[in-house]
């Protein structure tokens, strides 16, 4: 014989018989124990206080049940995961509880455990996607005349609402407007824009939110403990964003990475896992962008695909990257926007400042696109592949109305440049102020008439990438400007206009790549190289000066040349005359070094 334990099916706890009963009455309709239990439903919220940030729901429904204001129909909308069907439940054992209607279920009486374990006659859980007929909803307007059997309501919880036909909700609005004193209706659903206007006024609605990543975390920091589980916070905060507010994906994906990893579980490990796109591939991605790289952008893209990564979560993860960028250019204020750390921060306002607002809402249009593109049918290699050429080669924008303002300031398409006197040979020394350096002169460029260079806007991060270029472009005009320009830091860059900055000992060399001459050179070069309406500013930081390194024994000290230089004003005056610079030191037969001049001819 076959016992009914031995069977994965369910089976009836009898009471025995009262004493003028003729059968022993039913207890419940319980299942056989399970090895294992999900997060997902061993963590199940039993009482309105365990639900995570749903409070505005919650707070309302105790409040009715504290003063009897029960209603016959209630609709409960919002994401997935987010606790409309498991307030239900609790509304439901609420209402049958032996003590109610109370706020505060006791989960101890026969109708609790009943209804906690799915198994009470009196509150019939049904699928709307699976009865969505006219017929069914007749079937059901014919059981609801019966009372219940229990509790002291029959209640209805009809999942995904909204899949039912227009006949079924036809069939169901009279029922649902008059019901038995002894029913009671309540809905879920995910698209409440698909619900009838007839049944969206017959009941109470209430609209679960998603849940923010905090009150995620906290969650799983709690399940976590109770499992004895140690989990990286950098973990948790993937998981909380891989799951999208929904609590029970946040429960699911926790069960899997803990069966993938066992009891330590690392941020690395969370996303090998999931086959997450790296953050790092999608910071290389957008510098790849934001620097006009398109083999970097071509490499994300081939390590993304042999990495086994779904293409449309790498665009999601890409969009969600542009819109943190967005958000940071927009607002100083993120709170409650982002989601994001101070190091993460740092990090995306450091890209932030390679792109203007147009740029980003372009980007996010081209990503948009490629989710298309994907459900068309072409490779997906291919479409990432075209796209990331797309958004790599894609021009800056340029506002109609500045180019309108610079052709009616200037005359021209060149842009505006500052203009003045060439400065003294030695000019003054800057002063500090207020702790911060106070350059000791500034240089800008004459005005230059170049109308066949286009006018587009230019980020920092094409002009980091492509400097060695340009110095390479520099030298064929040359040698003596490029080997100067390359001894100042790039410092920023504002209005496609550079701001370069020599060390303290390099007031000379900002002197001679200030001459008018050279300042041109400099600028045509610039834009040919960048091909955009580019302007240089030199600066001398007064703090700050070049390290010296220890020349080595019968070497040649550039360094020890530049300091004889900066205190001889005799040496200053010829390197003035001959424009030359300063090639090595020589070692003459009194045993004194000096340093040796070669002077530029013009070509």
């Amino acid at each position: 014989m076959v016992s009914l334990q031995s069977l994965s099916l369910p089976y009836l706890s009898i009471r025995p018989a009262a004493n003028n009963d003729s059968a022993g009455a039913i207890v419940g309709i319980y299942y056989p124990t399970m090895s294992y239990v999900v997060f997902a439903r061993k963590y199940r919220p039993q009482t309105f206080d365990d639900v995570v940030a749903q409070d505005h729901v919650t707070r309302t429904l105790r409040n009715a049940l504290a003063h009897d204001r029960i209603a016959s129909g209630y609709l409960f909308c919002g994401p997935r995961g987010t606790g409309k069907t498991t307030v239900a439940r609790i509304l439901a054992k609420a209402i049958n509880c032996v003590n109610g209607p109370t706020p505060s279920p006791c989960g101890e009486c026969p109708s609790c455990i009943e209804i906690t374990a799915g198994s009470s006659l009196d509150v019939l859980e049904v699928d709307a996607a699976s009865n969505t007929g006219v017929d069914d909803m007749r079937t059901l307007r014919e059981n609801v005349r019966y009372l219940p059997t229990r509790g002291k309501k029959r209640i209805y919880i009809i999942d995904e609402v909204h899949r039912l036909s227009g006949s079924a909700f036809d069939a169901l609005l009279k029922t649902l407007e008059e019901p038995p004193p002894h029913v009671m209706f309540i809905f879920a659903t995910t698209e409440p824009l698909k619900v009838p206007e007839t049944i969206l006024s017959r009941t109470q609605r209430f609209d679960f939110r998603r849940v923010s990543a905090d009150n995620l975390i906290g969650h799983l920091k709690n399940i976590a403990q109770h499992e004895n589980l140690i989990i990286e916070d950098g973990a948790l905060t993937v998981i909380a964003r891989k799951a999208e507010g929904g609590v029970r994906d946040a429960l699911s994906l926790l069960d899997q990475i803990s069966a993938f990893c066992g009891e330590r579980i690392t941020e690395v490990d969370v996303v090998k896992a999931l086959r997450l796109v790296d953050r790092q591939a999608l910071t290389d991605f957008v510098e790849g962008i934001a620097a006009s790289d398109r083999a970097k952008t071509l490499a994300v893209i081939r390590q993304v695909v042999e990495a086994g990564i779904d293409p449309a979560d790498f665009v999601s993860e890409l969009l969600e990257y542009f819109r943190t960028l967005l958000i940071l250019l927009s607002t100083p204020e993120t709170e409650g926007l982002l989601q994001l750390s101070e190091s993460e921060l740092i990090e995306y306002r450091k890209q932030a400042e390679n792109f203007a607002l147009g740029d980003l809402l372009r980007l996010m249009r081209m990503a948009g696109e490629i989710h298309s593109d994907l459900k068309s049918g072409l490779d997906n290699r291919l479409v990432l592949d075209i796209a990331a050429v797309k958004m790599a080669e894609m021009e800056s924008t340029v506002r109609l109305s500045d180019i309108l303002t610079m052709i009616q300031e200037g005359g021209s398409l060149s842009m505006a440049q500052a203009t003045g006197n060439e400065p003294s040979l030695f000019p003054s020394v800057g002063q500090k102020k207020n702790g911060s350096f106070q350059p000791s002169r500034t240089v800008t460029a004459p005005p230059v008439s170049e109308p066949t260079i286009p006018i587009r806007s230019i980020n920092f991060a094409q002009i980091i990438a492509g400097w060695e270029n340009y110095i390479i472009h520099l030298r064929s005009q040359s040698q003596m400007l490029a080997s100067q320009i390359k001894m100042a830091e790039i410092r920023g860059l504002q209005d496609n206009q550079i701001q370069m900055v020599f060390l303290k000992s390099g007031e000379v060399s900002r002197q001679l790549v200030g001459k008018p001459d050279n300042m041109n050179l400099i600028l045509r070069t610039l834009r040919e190289h960048f091909r955009a309406n580019l302007t240089v500013r030199f600066e001398v930081d007064i703090e700050k000066d070049y390290v010296r390194a220890e020349p080595e024994s019968n070497s040649v000290s550039l360094a020890d040349a530049r300091k004889l230089v900066d205190n001889s004003p005799r040496l200053k005056k010829l390197m003035e005359m001959v424009d030359g610079e300063i090639i090595g030191v020589k070692k003459h037969n009194d045993g004194v070094e000096k340093p040796e001049i070669k002077e530029h001819t013009n070509e």
